[in-house]
């Protein structure tokens, strides 16, 4: 095996950190979608926010599930329980 050992488990991590930073934005784009609607009910917009989490959220929730499977893989690999003789 050549390269750090590691590197998959980083790049996987860093991977995490990015998609929750975009699922961070995503919550501050809704928060700031209710509070248009609070000051000015928009049909439009009243549809977006009753529809928006249910979609792009739950692709990222997705994304994120799957990527700690990945990590728990690799740390698997990296350090394979004993297993009694």
């Amino acid at each position: 095996m050549s390269g750090d050992p590691f590197g998959t488990v980083y790049r996987l991590l860093d991977e995490l950190q990015m998609k929750h930073y975009e699922m961070a934005g995503l919550v501050a784009e809704y928060k700031q979608l209710v509070e248009d609607l609070e000051e000015r009910v928009d049909e439009d917009r009243l549809t977006m926010a009753r529809n928006l989490p249910g979609a792009r959220y739950l692709v990222n929730t997705t994304f994120v599930r799957e990527q700690w499977l990945k990590v728990g893989a690799e740390l698997q690999r990296l350090f394979p329980e004993e297993r009694p003789a």
